[in-house]
């Protein structure tokens, strides 16, 4: 793929840190860590937590997201695959999606430049 992609994987927590090592070895210059409940098909049944705000079942997962090269999201989503993975339901999931611009907001450097 060409251009610019931005990598969003949902994550157990327990495996988190194994998943930012992995990935910041393989070249990643910056990435974004946030909390998430996954609510559905994504909640292990041996560990659901219930509150009043969801609704529903869920369970607290990590999103780590970062964009890069277009041509490096395949190696990055099998990365994910390897790292994040424990055989139960519920590891998570990666999706990739084009990014058309980048703008570094202290140098106003576009693209791939943008990101180092």
């Amino acid at each position: 793929m060409n251009g610019m992609v931005e990598i969003r994987a949902i994550v157990r927590i327990e495996m988190l840190d194994r998943v930012v090592r992995m990935v910041k070895d393989s070249g990643c210059p910056r990435l974004t860590v946030t909390r998430v409940h996954a609510i559905g098909a994504g909640v292990d049944p041996k560990s659901p937590k219930y509150g009043f705000e969801e609704g529903s079942a869920y369970v607290d997962k990590a999103m780590v997201q970062f964009i890069c090269s277009g041509e490096r999201c395949e190696m990055f989503s099998e990365l994910f695959v390897r790292a994040a993975r424990t055989g139960n339901r519920g590891d998570g999931i990666v999706s990739i999606h084009p990014v058309y611009n980048v703008t570094k907001i202290r140098t106003g450097v576009d693209g791939l430049a943008a990101l180092e």
